[in-house]
């Protein structure tokens, strides 16, 4: 008689992986192709402050809007925490549901019953349903990043991240027409409420999708400390204690800080080139039709050429931007700028919680992102309501990007002489000095 034979979890975990991997990423590019759709309709970075220059709001808010996704980054260290690993794939789909949903909220109000706001009203509801929004995908995502990292093998995280790159642009690539129409045939704000209100009711659907995914990564074992903060000082404390780790999150900071400069060329486009509403819409089509062709490249330098690579490339596409930026005199050079910001933009979460994971293996990727981007938080947060004030106080947009462009220059050197990772064998080893 033959005795059984172990199941293939108990044999090796890591086959259960690659048993699932077809499933999982089948899920995960339904999910982005869908969440395309409603991409050129509501775009954070271009529709957000489309709308608001609409509205008439200081540019201080604006940078403020856009900085929300670095205030609130600290709601994700408590999704590794509270939400429980056998059900974190439940979680991301109702934190996703309810983050666009309270946005639905928003639109269908202000669309339905347009009378009863003020001009106020409306601009402080519609920052208040972007906190809820932001905040809530945010805390998702942490726990979304743990799942996309946790049930694909190192060797195929670039290309799965192509791929979907690759999905989510196609989604919107399809959609792009309909949202310039709908920007074009309602006078605005009217065009702009319809558009989001189409982008958030795509956004809430498209989170179906995530019941595909099943959910049993090959796990590391890892210590847990009882109670949040014990456990979130012991996590702190790991990663400062990495050398490597240090290097690497102030390089990509500073690429973190001139992103969020990027995206004041959507008024000055808007303000001294007097770019029309439907034109605006097409920077949205940039934006994914760039997923679309450099996603794939982004994956295979990440696999073939590692992190720091990537990191590299994103400085010097920054600092292009910001030549462009302080030159252009037409909208082509605006697209082409917005180009590369949108590389750099789509790629950014890809490359801390990658280059985390294999600089501190010892930490889940939820974690990593959650803390990666709380240590981002002081200066990330900062520099945007700072350079819309500088705006507003000045009117000069060429200030902004100049300091932009020098920040990146930074990130630049740092990432092609400074920061080291784990496939290079050349890792800082700093070690203390006994002075007796």
């Amino acid at each position: 008689m033959h005795e059984p034979r172990p199941s293939p979890r108990l044999r090796d975990p890591e086959a259960v992986l690659w048993k699932n991997l077809p499933r999982n990423v089948t899920g995960m590019l339904l999910f982005e192709l869908t969440w395309g759709f409603g991409l050129p309709f509501g775009l954070y970075a271009t529709m957000v402050p489309s709308y608001l220059t609409v509205l008439g709001a200081s540019k201080s808010l604006m940078g403020f809007m856009q900085s929300f996704w670095t205030i609130l980054i600290p709601l994700q260290l408590l999704g590794g925490h509270f939400f429980a690993p056998k059900t974190r794939m439940k979680s991301v789909i109702m934190l996703y549901m309810l983050a666009t949903g309270a946005r639905l909220t928003y639109d269908l109000l202000v669309v339905l019953i347009p009378g009863m706001w003020t001009t106020g009203g409306i601009t402080g509801f519609f920052v208040v349903a972007n906190v809820v929004y932001v905040g809530l995908l945010l805390l998702g995502q942490s726990l979304y990043m743990g799942v996309l990292t946790d049930n694909v093998p190192q060797k195929r995280r670039g290309g799965v991240f192509g791929l979907r790159t690759l999905f989510s642009g196609l989604g919107g690539v399809l959609m792009g027409f309909a949202a310039s129409w709908v920007l074009h045939h309602w006078p605005n704000p009217l065009n702009y409420r319809i558009s989001f209100l189409i982008c958030d009711t795509f956004w809430t659907l498209s989170s179906l999708t995530l019941f595909l995914i099943r959910d049993r990564p090959a796990r590391v074992l890892r210590a847990k400390a009882s109670g949040f903060f014990r456990s979130l000082t012991s996590k702190m404390g790991i990663l400062f204690a990495n050398p490597n780790y240090r290097i690497f999150l102030f390089f990509h900071m500073l690429n973190s800080v001139a992103l969020t400069i990027c995206s004041f060329i959507i008024p000055f486009a808007a303000e001294k080139l007097h770019v029309p509403d439907e034109q605006i819409a097409w920077l949205s089509m940039i934006y994914l039709a760039s997923s679309v062709v450099f996603g794939l490249l982004m994956g295979r330098l990440a696999d073939r050429a590692g992190y720091r690579s990537v990191g590299a490339v994103q400085s010097f596409l920054l600092i292009v931007f910001f030549m462009l930026a302080m030159s252009s005199r037409s909208f082509i050079a605006v697209c082409i700028a917005w180009t590369l910001y949108s590389i750099v933009n789509f790629s950014g979460s890809f490359m801390l919680v990658n280059m985390s994971v294999e600089l501190c293996p010892s930490l889940g990727a939820s974690d990593l992102t959650a803390l990666g981007g709380t240590f981002l938080l002081p200066f990330v947060a900062v520099i945007s309501p700072l350079a819309g004030s500088v705006i507003d106080t000045t009117g000069s947009y060429l200030a902004v990007f100049f300091i932009g462009a020098t920040i990146a220059t930074i990130a630049l050197f740092g990432f092609a002489i400074l920061v080291r990772e784990p496939r290079t064998g050349r890792l800082y080893d700093f070690k203390q000095i006994s002075m007796s």
